[in-house]
């Protein structure tokens, strides 16, 4: 009886679920046909909505009109490249060959056309600004400076120079004096004070009416978390690694960089100088010097997009930070390269095999949270770092006046010091001459200190502008305003040396316990540290049966070959491959 109660239970289950399965089956068999309906239809929906969004009020759907042409533009081209990419490469085949062929004299018309543009364009500029020649005279004067300096002076590349200043050229060019270029940034940098004004929501629920006292630890350092959660985001969602691989592609092909280096300086626009060799991670072992000065230079050129929150939070003008950090990518891989030219053979001369790293996260949630979570050092360094240096700052002034008083000069600070030291710097730089003091103390207060006091100051001497001071010193005009904001953007300064050196060795060696554990325990298996450090090692071993070696980190390990036999006879390992 309950066999055939089963069988009745079992009959009535596979009736139900037979329905099921056939569902199951078709959505399976036609997921191709499926998946294009719900996209056409999702697609429809959205064509609609944008239509009746700009109908309705054009002025407002700008920000939506500009989002979704360069998500139409990203769409196309990648559709373009995937089917018809080999058919452009045949068709542009011949084209290509005879302009290789003939690269010898195109590229010297190319560049006397160049340079007659640019002798037109300084002549006719400057006939009513004569100051602007001072900049330019500044220009050549520092990159001299940097190839009498150069450590292969015979070994560089022009090229690359030239066109690194040429792509920081066009860009300043675009966005100072053309009316389209600077209507663009200036509506970039509205959307993004707008958008990192959401902050508020998130540090007012926090700490309350602190915000609104304009008290930095709670107005402008939750910009750097809540801007640390949305990239995290961006490259959960894959956005942030299409734009970088973009720009450095432009850098490659222009200038002839290597595609190691240029995905690390493009990345320098957008994250800070030690999460951007990240990026570039699994090559950095194989990467020449040059590669790696270039790195460094990149990081110490750039400012983060976090950090950039807190810059416009102080009052600095959003559209110059903006411009600044995108014109600074060029140019200092031209700089770098002028410096420390290439004379080893890239192992890097294409990108094909290049990849970025994904983000490891699950899910948007997961992302937004490890953002966040990932700013609390930053925040706590930035905070750290200004109550030091603010401090010893002030130490330092109130020696130096001490001592200068001794002698009838109460008056000396660090900043005195620092205006006499960097004027000539500042007035190359196109500074005004009743201006260059000013403006080199805040160089010099960003070279030693950080590019965080430099700003804070620059602001107050902008603020006493607006607000009609005019004593000399005490404020500052809007050409050196916008001067000031592109020659501070940057984490050049003495306290990002150590970071950077810190971030460097910790991608480059292993970690310095394993080293110590090889040496000073006793190989056995009862010993975690040691049998953790083996497998690590393991990882790394590059095998090809005639001689070991390692890759990663450990490939700079000098005892390495002895440590990995050792792990081999602890865990009898003689006749497995890895150890063979």
């Amino acid at each position: 009886m309950k066999v055939l109660q089963l069988c009745f239970i079992c009959e009535c289950c596979s009736k139900v679920f037979k329905p099921i399965t056939a569902t199951e089956n078709f959505l399976k068999a036609h997921s191709t046909i499926l998946k294009y309906i719900a996209l056409g239809i999702l697609g429809a929906g959205y064509v609609a909505y944008f239509i009746a969004a700009c109908w309705m009020n054009f002025q407002r759907a700008i920000a939506l009109v500009v989002l979704t042409c360069l998500a139409v533009l990203s769409i196309m081209y990648d559709l373009v490249k995937k089917y018809k990419g080999e058919s452009i490469k045949r068709f542009f085949k011949p084209a290509l060959r005879m302009f290789k062929a003939n690269i010898s004299w195109i590229k010297w018309v190319f560049v006397l056309v160049v340079l007659g543009l640019l002798v037109a364009w300084v002549v006719v500029d400057t006939s009513k600004r004569q100051e602007q020649l001072v900049s330019f005279g500044g220009l050549c004067f520092f990159i001299l400076v940097l190839f009498i300096f150069s450590v292969h002076r015979s070994a560089v590349c022009w090229r690359t120079l030239f066109w690194g200043l040429g792509l920081q050229f066009v860009i300043g060019l675009f966005v100072i004096r053309t009316e389209p270029g600077l209507i663009a940034f200036n509506w970039l940098g509205a959307q993004v004070k707008t958008f990192l004004n959401y902050t508020n929501a998130g540090s007012s629920f926090v700490f309350g009416s602190l915000v609104e006292a304009g008290i930095f630890a709670f107005k402008s350092l939750p910009i750097v978390v809540f801007f640390s959660s949305v990239m995290s985001v961006l490259y959960f969602l894959g956005v942030m690694q299409w734009v970088i691989v973009k720009i450095s592609w432009i850098m490659q092909i222009t200038m002839g960089t290597s595609p190691t280096e240029s995905l690390s300086v493009a990345g320098n626009i957008f994250v800070g100088q030690t999460e951007a060799p990240l990026l570039i991670r699994p090559y950095l072992k194989d990467m020449t010097k040059s590669e790696i000065h270039a790195v460094i230079v990149g990081g110490f050129a750039t400012i983060a997009g976090s950090v950039m929150g807190a810059f416009i939070s102080f009052g600095i003008d959003e559209t110059s930070l903006i411009a600044a950090s995108v014109m600074a990518a060029p140019c200092a891989l031209a700089i770098a390269k002028l410096s420390y030219p290439e004379t080893e053979e890239s192992k890097f001369k294409s990108d094909e095999g290049i990849k970025v790293e994904v983000s490891g996260e699950q899910n948007i949630l997961e992302a937004a949270s490890a953002g966040a979570s990932a700013s609390i050092g930053l925040v706590a360094n930035i905070t750290a770092n200004l109550i030091a240096f603010l401090a010893i700052l002030d130490f330092i002034n109130a020696a130096l006046r001490w001592l200068g008083g001794m002698v009838g000069y109460p008056d000396v600070t660090f900043e005195l010091i620092c205006s006499y030291v960097f004027m000539p710097v500042a007035f190359m730089m196109g500074i005004p001459v009743e201006e260059s003091l000013t403006v080199a103390e805040l160089i010099g207060t960003k070279l030693f200190l950080n590019e965080f006091i430099a700003y804070e100051k620059l602001s107050k001497l902008k603020n006493n502008r607006l607000n009609g001071i005019t004593e000399a010193g005490k404020y500052i005009s809007m050409r050196s305003e916008i001067i000031s904001t592109y020659a501070l953007c940057g984490f050049a300064n003495f306290s990002s040396l150590g970071i950077v050196i810190g971030g460097l060795c910790i991608l480059f060696t292993p970690p310095l316990d394993c080293i110590w554990v090889f040496e000073n325990f006793i190989f056995n298996t009862s010993n975690a540290e040691i049998e953790t450090c083996c497998e690590d090692l393991f990882k790394s071993v590059v095998n090809n049966r005639t001689k070991v070696s390692f890759e990663g980190s450990w490939s700079s390990v000098k005892n390495a070959t002895i440590y990995f036999t050792q792990c081999c006879h602890l865990y009898n390992l003689h006749n497995e491959t890895v150890c063979m």
